[in-house]
């Protein structure tokens, strides 16, 4: 490739890979379409290749998977649920949820601030919710990276990863793939996107 963004039959490659697994790398998948196809990607469009990836992947989904159309809704919609819940600790959702490329098998994701973050934690065991923690690094503009506790749990059999930050850290999304600042969405963006979808249903 003629160093220019990822050309079409790259980008539909990939948005099939991704729609069949939701879990897939979206860098992972331009890349190993690349090479299936022979053509090599210009780091320089990794940011821009990244959302026409994601617009690909709703189109792909939206022709072949119709069915992900009342997946994506349930999850969000259990999203809400949850962020009604965590509301103490301005809840944020973020990936493939708020993008719209999930599937009945994706996580929710959330991002928790509180301070310290561990009073997440605590909640958690007042509530005598069960959860599996880890840990998940992020990358911030400037080279800068910080560590985050990742806690795992199962609500209405939906799989959530919550991320715990500092209150301070609400002000600075981190990174995602290709180095585009991580999408947030409070719970009042996040139904207002529910009603806009339920109006044109």
């Amino acid at each position: 490739m003629a160093g220019g963004p990822a050309p079409v039959s790259v980008l539909r490659l990939a948005a099939r890979a991704c729609a069949e697994d939701a879990t897939l790398d979206h860098a992972a998948a331009l890349r190993k379409a690349a090479a299936r196809l022979q053509l090599a990607l210009d780091p320089r469009f990794t940011t821009v290749d990244h959302e026409r990836l994601t617009a690909e992947i709703r189109q792909y989904q939206l022709v072949f998977r119709q069915e992900q159309s009342a997946a994506l809704r349930h999850l969000r919609e259990e999203a809400l649920r949850a962020m009604a819940f965590f509301a103490a600790f301005s809840p944020r959702l973020v990936g493939a949820v708020l993008a719209g490329t999930a599937d009945r098998q994706s996580t929710v994701t959330l991002h928790l601030f509180a301070d310290p973050p561990e009073a997440v934690l605590h909640f958690l065991y007042e509530k005598e919710i069960p959860f599996r923690e880890s840990e998940r690094q992020y990358h911030y503009r400037g080279g800068r990276t910080q560590r985050a506790t990742v806690v795992s749990t199962v609500a209405f059999d939906v799989p959530f990863d919550l991320v715990l930050f500092a209150v301070s850290a609400i002000r600075e999304a981190p990174l995602g793939a290709g180095g585009a600042v991580i999408p947030r969405a409070s719970a009042a963006k996040l139904a207002e996107l529910l009603a806009d979808e339920a109006d044109k249903t």
